[in-house]
């Protein structure tokens, strides 16, 4: 088969916009689960009659039209999400199996074709509302300025994940977050396969007596939970998650606290832990946010105190990631020049760096010696 050329490989990348429109689409009616259920190549109808044999009977469900599987299927193919012969006749391929397999990596596509869909469709006319004044900040996204445009002038004032919250997406994106993507490896593997050794951290805290883990923003208390898991020693006074989601309000052997990070009179109330975890946080800050939330956590430590940052490298395969960040919350994913500099903003320095290829990497900060500057 002949490469394609660049003409047909530009059209092929910015006409997938639309195609990707069809992914929640794909995901309501559970096409790529019943693409493997069936097990062989199958027809629009064929799909459709399976679907249709799925579900309970109920004069609520609805049922689409084969016309609506037919081009969803037809434009997952596009995408690669599925494959297709010259007949159109659809089957499974690794991406399929993956998404049906991963139930978190379906709500993210969601989150991804939903949110980040239309803020890319706005970035260029916020910016040109703005004479390209640029970055952004958090609360005047592409986002908030689509809704403006759209007379949601509420909406329009929100934070995305509050927007979200709004219009009944918050649950999915929270079951997303669970496995993201993918997920290779526990955190305690990750960190093992950096070279990253935790054991004499943790021996030091319990030594101080002090809390040995506090993840900020911990959500339901994931990677937590895999930590006790790998360190049957650590007790639920040892590990901490903060969240100021009122939502959750227990999770079995581990301490649940409250911190509104981003109140500006609020600071870090776990002093001198052993470490603190960001996982997948700064990257959805601007740079000032970011180093006001780093600042607070550097007030917190000590000297025997490490910051742990998990977020995705900023390489080529993360790019659209990057973007996405950008129109959704005026973030951004961060080289290591740049964590640097948001670590000497607050008095850190960093100690240890992991920039993997694909999935998240790994920096260590740990704060500088008073009268140090870095």
């Amino acid at each position: 088969m002949s490469a394609l050329t660049p003409g047909i490989q530009l059209a092929k990348s910015v006409t997938s916009a639309a195609a990707l429109g069809f992914v929640p689409v794909a995901v309501h009616f559970r096409i790529f689960d019943l693409l493997v259920a069936i097990g062989k190549p199958a027809t629009g109808r064929e799909v459709l009659a399976e679907y249709q044999q799925s579900q309970d009977v109920d004069f609520n469900n609805i049922i689409p039209c084969l016309q609506l599987i037919d081009d969803t299927l037809y434009a997952m193919a596009g995408l690669g999400f599925v494959d297709m012969t010259d007949e159109q006749v659809y089957y499974a391929n690794e991406i399929t199996k993956h998404l049906m397999h991963n139930p978190s990596a379906q709500h993210g596509a969601l989150h991804f074709t939903t949110e980040a869909l239309l803020a890319g469709a706005f970035l260029f006319r916020r910016l040109e509302s703005n004479n390209f004044q640029y970055p952004f900040q958090e609360l005047q996204t592409p986002v908030q300025y689509a809704y403006s445009m759209m007379g949601n002038s509420k909406l329009a004032q929100q934070h995305t994940y509050d927007i979200m919250a709004a219009e009944g997406r918050m649950d999915s994106f929270n079951r997303f977050m669970v496995g993201k993507f993918l997920k290779t490896a526990t955190t305690p593997d990750r960190l093992k396969q950096f070279g990253y050794d935790l054991g004499p951290i943790i021996q030091d805290a319990k030594s101080r007596q002090v809390v040995a883990m506090v993840d900020i923003g911990g959500g339901r208390g994931e990677m937590m939970l895999e930590f006790k898991e790998a360190f049957p020693e650590l007790t639920e006074k040892d590990l901490v998650v903060q969240e100021f989601n009122d939502k959750i309000r227990d999770i079995p052997g581990i301490t649940l606290s409250s911190w509104n990070y981003k109140d500006p009179h609020s600071a870090q109330p776990i002093q001198g832990a052993g470490l603190y975890h960001l996982a997948h946080i700064l990257h959805n800050l601007p740079d000032l946010d970011a180093a006001r939330l780093l600042q607070k956590v550097s007030q917190a430590m000590n000297l025997q105190s490490r910051l742990l940052i998990h977020e995705f490298a900023k390489n080529v395969n993360n790019a659209k990631m990057h973007a996405s960040m950008i129109v959704l919350f005026g973030g951004r994913e961060r080289s290591a020049t740049e964590w640097r500099q948001l670590a000497a903003l607050a008095g850190l320095q960093v100690t240890f760096e992991a920039y993997p290829d694909g999935g998240e990497g790994l920096v260590e900060m740990r704060k500088l010696p008073t009268g140090h500057h870095a």
